[in-house]
Order: structure tokens, then sequence, then C-alpha cells
């Protein structure tokens, strides 16, 4: 019988990257006896359905391979779970390759369920985590939430009313005592998310290690690294955007204005409402990626969590051996100002062209744009001469 490897994650340590390599790159895997799963690139959600045994909207292709509308929840959960059960009993290289970042959250129940039915197919399962240290994983967690227009207000108020469930804490200890109790300890790998870790620095070369592929496999894979973090301006900039739809749609409902220090609930009622159904401006997706000063969390947030994550921080160090694991991330260092430099400037000029270039007109012409629209036009215009100023300064 063959082998399986679930990677785990955690969240913000490149799984997205691998995950992508791997699915673009099934032939080569098989040569080198790898059998990526070939039921989607991130496996999460389909691996949630089988552990529950409860429906999950699914996307990406394995909505296409089983059959199904895309986030549907009409479904029946059991012919997605025998659709499983059937790959995995008829696997196409000696080890099989399972990966989602989603499941390194899951509880113990699940973790045995999901024990219990890929169990029967493979003599041996390993499960490998990589772990980050908590004050860039948070970083970056945080990041990721206010691209979809959570703020940081509401990440803050989190962490001071909630901290047991705020987002930015990494719980380290929950998730993998519940591995290790429905796998065994000698069957999970931890791997620290650092560079100086990885085997030939490159975190691809060292999930290759990871799952015991030979040692030309890293070599012969072409890296896709994705989900680039956005600069602070973007972020300002997204931010400030989020805040005027979300006035908008107020507006359009006669709902209150946002208030000045809202709640801690008010806040995650008003990202669900006005904030994430408009996460797809194509403004947003334009100005993500500009270059800009890198972002961080202030310090006193990321003190705070360091403080609440001190407890798992000191689990893992007795459990690893390592007392000195994540010694070096604190303490963190201040948050940089944004400079809005020429080449952000550039950037933006360049990425709010592409994004209103197919809405603008000529101005010699009198058709007149609806009110959002004209909005955008005027703000473009002021970036123009802006950037234009800057040019004649550094000349």
């Amino acid at each position: 019988m063959p082998r399986l490897v679930l990677h785990i994650g955690m969240s913000k340590t490149g799984s997205t990257s691998i995950e992508t390599t791997f699915d673009a790159s099934r032939p080569i895997l098989e040569r080198h006896g790898i059998d990526y799963l070939d039921m989607g690139q991130n496996h999460s959600r389909l691996m949630t359905v089988v552990a529950t045994n409860k429906v999950e909207p699914l996307k990406g292709d394995v909505v296409r391979i089983l059959g199904i509308e895309r986030r549907d929840t009409n479904y029946d959960a059991a012919t997605v779970i025998g659709a499983v059960r059937d790959r995995l009993a008829n696997p196409r290289a000696p080890t099989v390759v399972i990966s989602g970042q989603g499941l390194f959250r899951y509880s113990r129940e699940k973790c045995l369920a999901l024990r219990d039915f890929v169990g029967p197919h493979f003599d041996e399962i390993r499960v490998v985590a990589y772990l980050r240290d908590p004050t860039s994983w948070a970083s970056s967690r945080a990041q990721e939430l206010m691209k979809r227009g959570i703020t940081q207000t509401q990440l803050a108020r989190e962490l001071d009313k909630r901290p047991e469930d705020a987002q930015l804490l990494p719980h380290y200890r929950a998730s993998v005592e519940a591995y290790c109790e429905a796998f065994g300890r000698d069957h999970v790998d931890l791997r620290l998310f650092d560079r100086k870790a990885f085997v030939k620095g490159d975190l691809l070369a060292d999930f290759c290690a990871a799952i015991g592929a030979d040692p030309g496999l890293a070599e012969a894979l072409q890296g896709s690294f994705s989900n680039r973090g956005a600069p602070t301006e973007a972020l300002l900039l997204l931010q400030a955007h989020y805040d005027i739809v979300e006035d908008r749609l107020r507006a359009a409902e006669g709902a209150p204005p946002r208030a000045a220090a809202p709640s801690l609930e008010a806040l995650t009622q008003a990202a669900e409402r006005y904030r994430h159904p408009s996460s797809s401006f194509p403004i947003r997706q334009a100005i993500r990626n500009i270059r800009g000063t890198r972002w961080s969390l202030p310090k006193p947030m990321l003190d705070t969590i360091w403080r609440h994550s001190m407890d798992d921080i000191e689990w893992l160090r007795r459990h690893l051996g390592q007392p000195e694991l994540f010694a070096a991330a604190y303490p963190p260092a201040e948050a940089p100002a944004p400079a809005w430099s020429p080449e952000t400037l550039e950037d933006l000029a360049r990425a709010l062209d592409e994004a209103l270039g197919d809405v603008m007109v000529p101005e010699n012409r009198r058709t007149r744009l609806p009110a959002p629209l004209r909005g955008a036009q005027k703000y473009w215009h002021r970036v123009k001469r802006l950037f234009r100023r800057k040019g004649r300064r550094q000349s």
C-alpha cells in the first residue's frame, strides 16, 4: 500500500505557493513517485466535507471534476465522499499528497474522523505543518484580512475583548495537539517557516524533502510564488475605498453613518454587510500590488499578540526541545511610516489607468459619466498632476 502526506499549513507559510506549483506539475510529480490529489489545487474544503460528512461550498477545479456547481450547497455529501474514497483507493504513485492550509485549525474530532477515513488506504500517514513566529504571522494575516475590508480597529478590538477567538492569534497548541493525538507524535513533522531553516534556503526544496521526494524533484519543479504582500500605501488606499463604499451603501439604505468609536459587534456587522460584498472592485485588484513601504502591525498590537501567544510558544519549545524557538522575533520593530515614493506613485498611476482606462473618455467629449466614475476620474487627474510635480522636483 502507498503512503500519504497530509500538508496542513499553517496559513501564511507559503501553502498557496506549494499548492499552485504541485497543481501545475502533476506529470513531473508522478515521474518522481508523487501523486498530488487531482481534486483541486487546495484540498481544505474537500477534506472538510470528508471529515464532517457535511456539505461545504466548493470552488476551483474540484467542482468541474465532481460535476457540481461552484459554491453549490445542494449536492449530496455522500457523493463527494465516495468520489474521494474511490480516488484514494487507486493511487497513481507510491506517495499521495493532500494539501490545504485550512486543515491546520481542525478540532480533535475532525482529525480523528480524517484519520479514520484515510487510514484504510495507506500503510503510513505523515502530517507536515509549517510554523511561523506569531508576530510576522499576525502581520501577514492582518494584511490578508484588511484586503477583504476588515479594519485594523476591529482586529485590535478583538485582541482586547475576545483574545481566545482573535483572528490574529496563531493558536499553535490546539492545532498541533489535535493532530498528535489523532495520528501520533512520531507521524507529525513540525517545520519552521524560516528561510534559515529550509533545505537549501528554499521552501519548495524543504517541502520536497519533507514528503520524502528524491533530491531532483525540487530542481525539476517551476515554483509559483503567489500572495505577494501589499505595502502600507496600498492598504491605506484599500481601507479608504472600503470606507467610501460603506458610506455610500449606508446612505442608500438610510442606515446610520459610521460611528466614531463603534463597538466590536458593530464593526463585525459592518464588515459583513457593507465591506465584504464590495471586495472585488477592479480598483482594489489593481492597486494591491503596487510597490511601497513594507507593512507591519503597530508595535503595541504585536506586543499584545506575543503576550497572548506566550503559553503556546512555551509549550512548543518544550514539545520540540527548542528553548529559543521564535526568540529572534521579539521584540518587534516599530512599523515604518508610508514613504509615498516616486515608485509607489508611478505604480499607482499605472494601476488606476488599467482599472479606469476603459470607462474614461477624452476630455473634449461631453458625455457625462455616472457620479462614482466622475469622482474616480477626478482622482486620477489629481494623481497624474502630483506625479508630474514629483518628477519636476527631482529633475
